[in-house]
């Protein structure tokens, strides 16, 4: 197996790839098939609407999320354009952290990791960093 052998800025980013990939995809995916889009969205807003910001941001937020998670889960898997797509889903993962912050949940935390994970695989990546050689 070729990534095995792979330095280790190669093997970690790989393996951020496979791992972080199937989870985005996967709680992208749960969305759209067991919660479905409309009662995602209700249930964004609902909350959001709650605070200071306004119903139509928080609408094209929810919708921003809704698509992101899925789409960008694909892209990382693909392992094409890999600095461009970590520092997209390092964006979305801070995007995630400022709405935790913002209805002051206490495991805004949490989110804290996955920004600073993308960010670090953003900083890391090149296009010699996959496996696709």
């Amino acid at each position: 197996m070729k990534c095995c052998d792979a330095d280790p800025k190669s093997f970690f980013l790989n393996g951020m790839r496979l791992y972080f990939g199937l989870w985005l995809l996967y709680v992208g995916l749960v969305k759209w098939v067991f919660i479905g889009s409309s009662q995602f969205i209700g249930y964004i807003t609902a909350d959001f609407d709650k605070t200071w910001s306004p119903h139509a941001l928080n609408v094209t937020l929810a919708w921003l999320i809704i698509i992101a998670e899925p789409l960008l889960g694909a892209l990382i898997l693909s392992g094409r354009e890999p600095r461009k797509i970590w520092t997209l889903t390092s964006l979305l993962m801070f995007l995630l952290l400022i709405g935790q912050t913002i209805l002051m949940k206490p495991d805004v935390i949490a989110n804290w990791q996955y920004a600073v994970l993308t960010l670090a695989c953003a900083a890391m990546s090149t296009p010699s960093t996959t496996c696709n050689k």
